[in-house]
C-alpha cells in the first residue's frame, strides 16, 4: 500500500478509538491521534523510497540494510514484543495513550499491508511466510479505491464528531 491508504487507515484507527475515549483531553486526544498517524507510515522505514524513508534516509538505508524490507519492521511479533516491553517503562498517561496509538497505527499497517500481492509475514521471525488476505497491487486502481473508501469514511467519522451530520452514530450528542 502507498503512504496515503496507509495514513487513511491510521486516521482511521485514531478516530474511531478517540470516539471511545471519553472524558480525556483535547492534549490526550491530540496525541492519540498523532502517534496513531505516524505509527501508520512507521513500518515502512525500512524502505528507502517509501515516503517516511525519504524523510530520513539515513536511518532508512541502515534499516533495510540490516532487517530488510517487510521481514522484521513488519513483524507483528516483534512489534507485540517492543510494545510489552515498552509498556512496562511507561508510568505517564499521556505517554501511555501515545504508546498505544503509535501501535495501533502499526497494526493498521500492517493490516493494510496483508492485503497487497505481497502480504505479510505474520509470524516472522519464527516464519518467513507471508500471508496474503487479497491481491491489491500497490498503487493500483483498487488500491485507490480503497483509500477513497477509508477517506469517505473518515469524513463521514469527522462530520459526526462536528456534529455536522450522523450519516452513522458514531458519537453520542
Amino acid at each position: 500500500m502507498n503512504y496515503k491508504t496507509h495514513i487513511n487507515g491510521g486516521i482511521l484507527v485514531g478516530l474511531y478509538v478517540t470516539i471511545q475515549m471519553t472524558n480525556k483531553s483535547l492534549m490526550s486526544t491530540g496525541m492519540f491521534l498523532t502517534t496513531a498517524f505516524v505509527g501508520s507510515l512507521l513500518p515502512d522505514i525500512d524502505h528507502k523510497n517509501s515516503y517516511i524513508g525519504k524523510k530520513v534516509k539515513t536511518a532508512s538505508k541502515a534499516i533495510n540494510k540490516f532487517a530488510g524490507h517487510r521481514k522484521l519492521f513488519h513483524a507483528p511479533l516483534f512489534y507485540l514484543f517492543l510494545y510489552s516491553i515498552v509498556l512496562g517503562m511507561v508510568t505517564n498517561n499521556l505517554l501511555l495513550i501515545g504508546l498505544n496509538g503509535l501501535f495501533l497505527g502499526i497494526l493498521s499497517h500492517l493490516v493494510l499491508d496483508s492485503f497487497t500481492v505481497g502480504g505479510l509475514p505474520w509470524f516472522y521471525p519464527l516464519s518467513k511466510k507471508k500471508f496474503s488476505l487479497s491481491k491489491i497491487k500497490t498503487n493500483s486502481k483498487l488500491e485507490d479505491i480503497l483509500c477513497g473508501i477509508l477517506t469517505c469514511v473518515n469524513i463521514v467519522i469527522v462530520l459526526d464528531i462536528l456534529h455536522i451530520t450522523s450519516v452513522f452514530t458514531f458519537t453520542q450528542k
